[in-house]
């Protein structure tokens, strides 16, 4: 079908040049005089170049798009440059291009510049460029760029489709916030039960190589003194493998606040050489285990950038191996109920359950008598201080 609309327009186009020429020739034979033939030299080096214009066939070697900076937050702008080099020096007046997108994020993001004229000459290759502007969180394809070719007065258009496929990621905005050891503490009988995130730095274990990015305190200056190496100190990890952050992703009208949330805790707990670990219960369910570095936190954030809301979540604590060992679950969730107060009193030894919301949730009388979860009602505006928050007795 696309194949007989170009043959059509193409010939539309052939056909509108030929008659131009029979025409003004046909004006200036039967007219006679100065100003027929001088109309008729002067038209003619238009249509005679129009003519020759729509027999020349033109093809696209090379579309490159770059999209800078390379990695872009939810809120924030991107500027892209089209790179596009084309096989023939045929010299084509001006032509019009136009990116080819199936996002409308990415149509509603476009400002000025999208749509570029560019006067090609005899240069086989060109570029331009254009601003995105106030890009949401989400993954978003191009297609392909689309070139429109024309003459000096739009007799004869040439419409060439490059086919680039290029998927540009928008990840979640990453807030700062105020680090605090998290830990949860609740009365399991006559004893309180603490699950650090942190390792435990007053006992070592042993040496290991130094990593840019260790703490001062963690060198091990005597063994410098020895070797001249520097090494740092293994310390214990109890309970790095008890905790875990849950996020879940039905859909909601602060659907973008949980992500946020989200990854705001991973960033700030990975950077402060904390252990945790993630799962992403959606329509399907996704486990990351112990994020310890900046390569696992990408992977982390990449899944965040792409995840979409679902309207319902299929999640099973108990079908999931790794949750056996879960002393304590960080919960994110934009409304609780006492179904799932129940199913985690359950499963888990202890909880936090993040509540992104508007307005704080109502304590029922489920959320009171389980003293093992504790509800935290989050501003999705402001939590700087969720943390220090939390630990408060």
């Amino acid at each position: 079908m696309k194949k007989w609309r170009a043959f059509i327009e193409k010939s539309k186009h052939f056909l509108l040049v030929s008659s131009l020429i029979i025409i003004t020739f046909c004006y200036a034979m039967f007219q006679g005089g100065f100003v027929s033939w001088f109309v008729f030299f002067t038209v003619s080096p238009f249509l005679l170049y129009a003519f020759i214009f729509l027999l020349v066939k033109e093809d696209i070697l090379l579309v490159e798009r770059k999209i800078e900076p390379s990695r872009v937050e939810s809120g924030q702008s991107a500027k892209v440059t089209i790179t596009v080099e084309r096989k023939s020096r045929f010299p084509f007046v001006y032509m019009m291009m136009e990116e080819l997108v199936n996002s409308e994020a990415l149509v509603q993001s476009k400002v000025q510049g999208t749509n570029a004229i560019k006067f090609v000459g005899f240069r086989k290759k060109f570029s331009w460029n254009y601003m995105l502007e106030n890009m949401p969180r989400g993954e978003h394809r191009y297609l392909g760029v689309n070139i429109v070719f024309c003459d000096f007065f739009g007799w004869a258009k040439k419409r060439v489709a490059a086919e680039k496929e290029q998927v540009i990621l928008i990840y979640p905005r990453v807030r700062e916030m105020k680090y605090a050891a998290l830990q949860t503490k609740f009365d399991v009988g006559t004893m309180m039960s603490p699950y650090s995130i942190v390792k435990d730095t007053s006992m070592a274990v042993g040496l290991r190589e130094y990593v840019p990015g260790d703490r001062f305190s963690w060198i091990h200056w005597k063994s410098f003194a020895k070797t001249q190496t520097l090494q740092s100190k293994e310390f214990e990890d109890r309970q790095s493998q008890e905790l875990m952050l849950v996020l879940h992703a039905e859909k909601s009208p602060l659907f973008e606040g949980k992500i946020e949330l989200v990854a705001s805790m991973l960033q700030t707990i990975v950077k402060e050489r904390g252990d945790i670990s993630f799962v992403s219960a959606g329509a399907k369910t996704k486990v990351f285990p112990i994020i310890q570095g900046n390569r696992q936190l990408d992977q982390v954030m990449h899944h965040l950038a792409a995840i979409k809301p679902t309207e319902t979540v299929k999640f099973q604590l108990r079908d999931q191996q790794v949750f056996k060992h879960v002393a304590t679950l960080l919960y994110v969730t934009s409304e609780v109920s006492d179904e799932l107060l129940h199913t985690l009193a359950s499963m888990v030894k202890g909880c936090i359950c993040f509540v992104v919301a508007e307005q704080p949730p109502m304590q029922t009388e489920l959320a009171k008598r389980y003293k093992h979860i504790q509800v935290v009602h989050v501003n999705p505006t402001d939590y700087y201080h969720l943390f220090t928050e939390v630990m408060k007795p």
